[in-house]
């Protein structure tokens, strides 16, 4: 049981818990393990070498864009960081 702890300090980045209640947390907890399994399985799906980090920060510098992170790992490594400073965009902040 600590060790699957330890996994979702390290890897879900749950940095606080918005509620207090047992339902709140699982709910919390689930919704960032989604989120993982997503990501890992978009991955793997898009044989993507590089590290998990890439592609949680192109759904956050691009999820008000309409644009597929399947393509968007498609693309050159090169063309990326011009995606990043393509336009502007609402800076959502919790």
């Amino acid at each position: 049981m600590e060790l699957f702890f330890k996994w979702i300090k390290q890897h879900l980045k749950i940095k606080t818990f918005l509620g207090t209640s047992k339902n709140a947390v699982l709910t919390q907890v689930w919704a960032a393990m989604t989120y993982f399994l997503l990501l890992a399985y978009i991955k793997f799906q898009c044989r993507f070498q590089r590290s998990l980090f890439l592609p949680h920060r192109l759904v956050q510098n691009t999820l008000l864009d309409r644009l597929s992170l399947i393509d968007l790992l498609r693309l050159p490594e090169k063309k990326i960081p011009a995606l990043r400073n393509a336009g502007p965009q609402l800076c959502l902040a919790l």
